[in-house]
This record gives C-alpha cells, structure tokens and sequence, in this order.
C-alpha cells in the first residue's frame, strides 16, 4: 500500500491502517521526542500526544512533501507546547551576555561516537537541548526559532552558543584535551 492510499485509509477510521502509520513512524518519531525530553516516560507521553494530534489533524495533510515531515513538526510543536507549558524554558540571556570560545577539534569527531554525543546532548539544560536539537539537528534558523518558542532572535542565538559551549566543555573534560 503507498502513502496516498494508506492517508486515505487512515482518514477513514481503518485502524488497520492507522496502526500501519503509528508503527511505520513512531520508532523514529520517539528519537525526536526523546532529544527534548528528560526520560523514556516523558519521550513516550509526547509521542502519544504527537499521535493523537496527527490522526486528528491528518485531513490537513495537503499532500505536498513527505508525510513523515509533517508529522516531525507536530512531534517537535508538541514537545515544544509541553516544554512551554511547565515554564521549563527560559530565555534570559541575550547574545552579548554569552562567552565565545572554541577548543580544537583536531580528531575529536572521529572519537566521539553519536551515541556518546547524544547522551551529551541529553545532559544539557532543557532551554539549551531544546535549543540546540531544533538549530543543530533539526535545521531550524533562529528567525523561525524564536517565532515557535516566542522568543527573539539574539536569545535563540544565545542559548545556541551556550549549548555548544557546555557540550565543548563536556567533550573537553571527557576526551581530557589540553589546549
């Protein structure tokens, strides 16, 4: 069954179907979830609230890109909604209160695993990781940053750069690396 056809029998209750779409998508949909949560329980509760919303709004789907694109962005708005809700984020720093450093890198990468790197991730403040995942990983500029998080710019730059200078530091102290 293609795309089309699965969407339409998702729209029409079928829930064969719509149980073919959750488990086509949802493993690598908790992989976002999970970047902005703190754990497994968390992750799991935006995942299935992120559901709920895309079997709700799936007839909103024009068809136009991917259907796992469009269901990114409401797994990313929904974890971005519940972060919001809990007044976890705070966006107090502006660009010219940030301290600009950089260590080499020389080699780094190639000792870093993504595993070791996205458990660094995890470590990080919720307004840094929630910063950090949409700029770095997810490809958002700051300008459409600070629209979904109401935010300015300068504080989406901002928290930017503290994240990465945090997970410098972290792969500083980890890797022992001398400057």
């Amino acid at each position: 069954m293609n795309e089309t056809e699965l969407i339409k029998k998702c729209l029409n209750n079928d829930t064969e179907a719509q149980s073919l779409l959750y488990n086509s998508y949802a493993p690598k949909m908790f992989g976002v979830c999970i970047r902005y949560a703190d754990d497994y329980e968390t992750a799991r509760d935006y995942l299935q609230e992120a559901f709920i919303s895309v079997f709700t709004m799936l007839h909103t789907f024009s068809g136009i890109g991917s259907i796992e694109g469009w269901i990114r962005r409401i797994v990313i708005n929904t974890a971005l909604q519940n972060l919001r809700k809990t007044n976890i984020i705070e966006y107090k720093y502006e660009l010219n209160d940030a301290d600009f450093f950089e260590y080499r890198t020389e080699h780094i990468i190639e000792t870093i695993s993504a595993a070791e790197l996205v458990k660094m991730i995890s470590t990080l403040p919720k307004g840094f990781r929630t910063i950090f995942n949409l700029y770095a990983i997810e490809g958002y500029s700051h300008k459409e940053i600070a629209k979904m998080l109401d935010i300015s710019v300068e504080g989406s730059r901002s928290q930017y750069s503290r994240a990465r200078k945090s997970l410098q530091k972290m792969i500083k102290e980890e890797y022992d690396i001398h400057i």
